[in-house]
């Protein structure tokens, strides 16, 4: 325990904690990213499976009306 008396003991030990605090904050940060990123990929998996729902729903809704056969101005050759 002597050496963390001398100053180049001193320097180490400061350096060491810096160290460790630096890679704290990195492994903190890198924990809460990955869970948001997580998260915001889940939020988009549920809006796109909503989203295709949705439009299926459309074409069911217009098939059994049949809003496909209607003439929407476009040539179709």
């Amino acid at each position: 325990m002597m050496w963390l008396f001398s100053p180049i003991g001193r320097w180490l030990a400061g350096i060491g904690a810096a160290l460790s605090i630096l890679f704290a904050a990195y492994l903190k940060g890198r924990a809460e990213g990955k869970a948001a990123l997580e998260q915001d990929q889940a939020r988009e998996r549920e809006r796109r499976a909503r989203d295709a729902i949705e439009a299926d729903n459309a074409v069911r809704r217009d098939a059994a009306s049949g809003g496909l056969l209607k003439n929407d101005g476009h040539r179709r050759d």
